[in-house]
């Protein structure tokens, strides 16, 4: 089992100190998507008012394995 990190980037970096274990990477990139999920569910003020960011994937070297960006696009932010 190999230690992944999920770091959240919306114009702060926020890494992750712990990590969660996967068996394959295809799993880790699986519970990526799934931790975007939920913090998009978290964040729905943010996302109207047209902030963007990313969930990034990283190995315990902190080399980038797979990213998921959410953005929003729309001709003005809702207040």
């Amino acid at each position: 089992m190999q230690r992944y990190f999920f770091n959240v980037r919306d114009g702060v970096s926020h890494p992750d100190a712990i990590g969660q274990e996967y068996s394959t990477l295809a799993d880790a990139r699986v519970a990526a998507v799934r931790f975007a999920a939920d913090v998009m569910r978290d964040e729905v003020d943010a996302l109207l008012r047209g902030e963007d960011w990313r969930v990034e994937l990283v190995d315990g070297d902190g080399g980038l394995l797979f990213s998921v960006i959410v953005a929003t696009v729309g001709t003005e932010p809702v207040a």
